[in-house]
């Protein structure tokens, strides 16, 4: 038998030398984390001896459950079915919200803990944010009462959820081991399963404007993630998607709001409206709601069709404080009497005819960032009319002088910035289809292409 190690530079030794750490000896080094029974110093060489030496998949199921177990583990009725889903994070992702407005009419459950834009990626708690009268933070009781009396809630990190992650995401910042994928994955899993869910479904994005730019890293950062999910009990799938181009039209706070209860009404993007149906498909699959994959896409589809989407997404916002009046001025589309109102709309126009080659996700993202519509730094004030509408996207035909996109801003439009996002847009002679769920992957499966997995399972 292999004695344990419960002194932290004898652990430490025997990661710098390569040695397999056992379960109690990360519990142990996480418990000393959370007893503030560690020296920082300590924790960075760990971070770094996992970086160098490796974290197998055993080792980083317990890291997961030890950051997991360190703080709050929501606990609902064992009857429920719960689920939930995580995006890795793109340009104009917004698929959270015709998303919740479909699942729980199944009878599942979604504890939603959502998070906050930093860098290009939009934050779905500061979308949500632009509707007024919206109440972000709920008490455990609300949280409680929304899941048992509508299906669903959406939230911030409250409480103590995963208190270890935040101090070995607070070292990691300046130790350089952020980009170590087990470490990544670690800290992604910790806080999306302490939600107490049974399944999740990851949206795991590859391309220019993703976190993984190859599409080998996205497929190993999923791998990964659905490894920890699967060794901790919960039935995780992930999506693979495309993000070179933004999904949609809509890019910023409330454009993107308006452009989900488009999607959410059926007449939205169909791009948007295929990614959702994927992802609530998958959900309603592991729940044994539908009995194929192409079946359940169709169920999400017609509830966007029928109305009862919008119903549900409605009394979401509702039960977190919008008011009936804003609901119906929501329902009915009177979006100019709901959102607040960019100073300045400009139009960029196409120079050249051709058709729209590429449509760059990460520089139209940094652009709306630039404009207001995102944080450069984690305390940023958020101006939530500022954005980027497109008219055109990839494959679209345009002639000189064709509106591509309509700049909403408060006056930070300089001319440096307009040439960026004009040259966001790449026209030439061709361009093939935009493709946005490329595979879909599971724990001890092979990867597998999305269109074969849909028609088979």
């Amino acid at each position: 038998m292999v004695d344990v190690i419960l002194s932290l530079p004898e652990i430490l030794l025997k990661k710098r030398n390569g040695e397999e750490l056992l379960e109690d000896e990360l519990k142990y080094f996480v418990d000393c984390i959370c007893k503030n029974e560690i020296d920082r110093s300590q924790i960075g060489a760990m971070l770094m001896a996992f970086c160098l030496r490796g974290l197998n998949t055993k080792e980083t199921v317990t890291l997961t459950k030890s950051m997991m177990n360190s703080g709050t583990v929501q606990k609902w009725d064992p009857s429920w079915k719960t689920v939930d889903k995580h995006s890795t994070g793109g340009v104009g992702d917004k698929v959270t919200f015709p998303l919740v407005a479909a699942v729980p009419l199944f009878g599942l459950k979604m504890p939603m803990v959502a998070g906050r834009g930093l860098g290009h990626t939009g934050g779905t708690a500061d979308k949500l944010e632009s509707i007024p009268g919206f109440q972000i933070g709920l008490t455990e009781d609300h949280m409680r009462r929304s899941l048992e009396e509508i299906g669903c809630y959406v939230t911030t990190q409250f409480g103590n959820i995963a208190p270890a992650d935040k101090t070995l995401y607070s070292i990691r910042d300046i130790t350089s081991t952020v980009s170590y994928p087990p470490l990544i994955c670690s800290s992604i899993m910790s806080k999306k399963l302490s939600e107490g869910i049974g399944s999740l479904v990851l949206d795991v994005k590859t391309g220019v404007g993703a976190v993984t730019g190859s599409y080998e890293q996205a497929e190993g950062l999923a791998r990964m993630m659905t490894e920890i999910g699967a060794g901790m009990g919960v039935e995780t799938t992930a999506v693979l998607t495309e993000m070179d181009t933004p999904i949609g039209y809509a890019i910023g706070n409330s454009l993107e709001i308006i452009e989900s209860l488009e999607c959410i009404k059926g007449k939205g993007p169909s791009d948007l409206e295929n990614i959702t149906c994927a992802q609530g498909a998958v959900l309603l699959c592991g729940a044994g709601i539908a009995k194929t994959h192409e079946e359940g896409e169709e169920m999400i589809r017609k509830t966007f069709q029928d109305g009862s989407a919008l119903d549900m997404f409605l009394k979401i916002l509702e039960n977190q404080g919008v008011k009936r009046e804003t609901l119906e001025s929501l329902r009915r589309g009177d979006y100019d009497k709901v959102f607040a109102k960019p100073k300045y709309v400009e139009n960029i126009t196409s120079k050249t005819s051709g058709v729209i080659e590429a449509v760059n996700a990460l520089a139209l993202g940094k652009a709306t960032v630039l404009l207001g519509g995102g944080r450069q730094l984690p305390g940023d004030e958020i101006e939530p009319a500022a954005g980027i509408k497109l008219f055109r996207t990839k494959g679209d035909k345009v002639q000189e002088g064709d509106i591509l996109a309509e700049v909403h801003h408060d006056g930070r439009l300089s001319t440096a910035l307009r040439t960026r996002i004009d040259e966001a847009f790449t026209i030439g002679t061709s361009s093939k289809p935009i493709k946005r769920v490329f595979a879909v992957v599971k724990a001890g499966q092979d990867t597998e292409d999305y269109e074969v997995y849909r028609k088979r399972s």
